[in-house]
């Protein structure tokens, strides 16, 4: 399945999805959304970030990134969750992630099931179907068999569920 990222038609003018930068181009936490109804926020990579990872949206005001993980996101704390679908990112980058609402790029563990709920686990940026902290409204499009990127879905936005 092909997914395309448009380069100029979002609600931010300039947004630039495949892009970092060192110094802040837009107000961090800013929100677009894409011509496909995807919804995008703007953050500071607060370590190295491969690209196609979920990570954890600082809630502090500042919106950094942090890889995601069962210890970065426990159960109990429900916490807003991106990807970066298109970028990685340094301690020092300043860019787009993934939010929700549609089809993107992620990090999914081996024989994760397609369609199924989707979970954290003790691997940064990784999420599989195996029962942890919820990422809901997150599934895979299609079901693997190696540990790998792949095709996702999103309903609504992404975020990790309290117990």
């Amino acid at each position: 399945m092909a997914i395309s990222f448009p380069g100029s038609s979002v609600s931010v003018v300039g947004a630039r999805f495949t892009e970092t930068s060192t110094t802040p181009l837009f107000s961090l936490g800013q929100t677009t959304v894409d011509s496909n109804g995807s919804t995008w926020q703007y953050v500071k990579g607060g370590g190295t970030i491969a690209q196609y990872e979920y990570v954890k949206v600082s809630s502090d005001g500042l919106f950094t990134i942090t890889s995601l993980t069962t210890t970065t996101n426990p159960s109990t704390e429900p916490s807003s969750v991106g990807c970066a679908s298109t970028v990685g990112f340094t301690s020092a980058d300043y860019g787009w992630v993934f939010r929700g609402n549609g089809y993107h790029i992620g990090k999914f563990a081996a024989s994760c099931v397609q369609a199924v709920k989707i979970y954290t686990t003790g691997t940064a940026g990784v999420v599989d179907d195996a029962s942890t902290t919820l990422v809901n409204g997150l599934s895979l499009i299609t079901t693997i068999t190696s540990a790998t990127q792949a095709p996702a879905w999103a309903t609504g936005m992404l975020e990790t569920v309290a117990a």
